[in-house]
């Protein structure tokens, strides 16, 4: 059996303390790619993973969803990847957060040549999380309003600069007092904290707006359809009211937070004209991969036209993952957090050095000896 060596665990769902940084199996497949991990990229489904709220894995398992590298082995047919070629790697299911991922084929996607492992690991959930919601089922058009939840999180911070590209958008968003001056220089408007929203919108924006971006699903969610135009819509992408500071709400909040989901009414959506959709990307990848794929590499060519660009708050070493998971908990990143396992490559490069060299002076006294 193989191993990585370093891999973010999961012992048993819970708080911090059921992590850890250990070496783990590889999974036994006919047909893959390994890729020797760079960077991970971090994001706020994790926290549910880890605490039990979204699956029903065994546990141990390995943590993560995306990671980005260079490939060191493929074994099978047709599988239209190379050795040495950089990749991104995408798995709702987890086992990202390691220094080597062993992944079905399908869940590879190469990088061009102008994106680095950093922006690679930087991009794929929050970039095409926030393309899909703005252009696909939200279908943003010039002159509408939008308002983003949480625009300095990873996919506020995408959301802001996709939105941006349409002309005449105009862009609302909220955030924590301290993070204003940052998303103002992204790109939004006008910027609120999070429990004066209503109120604050209103003022703002009396007629409504054309499209909000939802990652709470708290008790606003109800309440923001007031809020729309007509022909408004509504994309729902998370539901990061659930943990607060790590703590997960209680079994009423749960079930009050249940109750919101379940009480959209069609009626009313018929009869005020309004659109409520959901996304999640780990389906969508597994039902249109093509469709995806394609977003990707428009994505792609806006960061090579300077349209977008990814803001990476902070990059921690694998071993750092519980200050790291802290950093999202507690809502103090702007942006993207990243692992890196980078330094962990180049002490093993350092210590690989002196072997090559044995091997080749054992070369040339073999040549001496002929």
């Amino acid at each position: 059996m193989e191993f990585a060596n370093k891999a973010v665990i999961v012992k048993k769902y819970g708080g911090y303390d059921v992590l850890s940084v250990d070496k783990f199996p590889l999974p036994v497949l006919e047909k893959y790619v390994e890729v020797k991990v760079n960077f991970c990229g971090m994001n706020f489904a994790d926290l549910y993973t880890r605490q039990g709220l979204i699956t029903n894995k065994k546990t141990p398992f390995v943590l993560g969803m995306e990671c980005a590298g260079v490939v060191s082995a493929v074994v099978g047919d047709d599988i239209g990847i190379q050795v040495n070629q950089r990749v991104i790697c995408y798995d709702y299911n987890g086992g990202m957060y390691q220094d080597v991922v062993r992944v079905s084929p399908e869940h590879c996607f190469l990088l061009p040549d102008h994106v680095t492992l950093e922006q690679g690991a930087a991009i794929f959930v929050n970039y095409l999380t926030a393309y899909f919601s703005i252009f696909e089922l939200g279908n943003l058009k010039a002159n509408e309003k939008i308002l983003i939840q949480s625009c300095a999180g990873g996919v506020g911070w995408a959301a802001t600069q996709l939105a941006k590209t349409v002309e005449g958008v105009e862009i609302i968003g909220t955030t924590s007092q301290e993070k204003f001056d940052a998303v103002k220089e992204n790109g939004v408007k006008d910027v609120f904290v999070y429990e004066n929203l209503e109120k604050d919108l209103k003022e703002a924006c009396p007629d409504g707006v054309d499209l909000i971006i939802d990652n709470q699903a708290g008790k606003t969610f109800l309440t923001l359809q007031e809020h729309l135009r007509p022909l408004g819509r509504i994309i729902l992408i998370g539901a990061n009211h659930l943990i607060k500071n790590e703590q997960k709400l209680s079994t009423l909040s749960m079930l009050k937070a249940w109750w919101n989901m379940k009480s959209v009414s069609p009626e009313i959506l018929v009869r005020n004209n309004r659109v409520i959709a959901g996304l999640h990307l780990g389906t969508l990848i597994e039902k249109d991969r093509k469709r995806v794929t394609e977003a990707l590499h428009a994505i792609f060519s806006l960061l090579k036209e300077g349209k977008i660009q990814p803001k990476i708050d902070s990059v921690w070493k694998i071993d750092q993952i519980v200050d790291a998971t802290k950093v999202l908990a507690q809502r103090q990143n702007v942006g993207k957090v990243l692992l890196t396992l980078e330094e962990d490559k180049k002490a093993e490069e350092e210590a690989e050095e002196p072997k090559k060299e044995e091997k080749e002076e054992e070369k040339a006294e073999e040549k001496k000896e002929e």
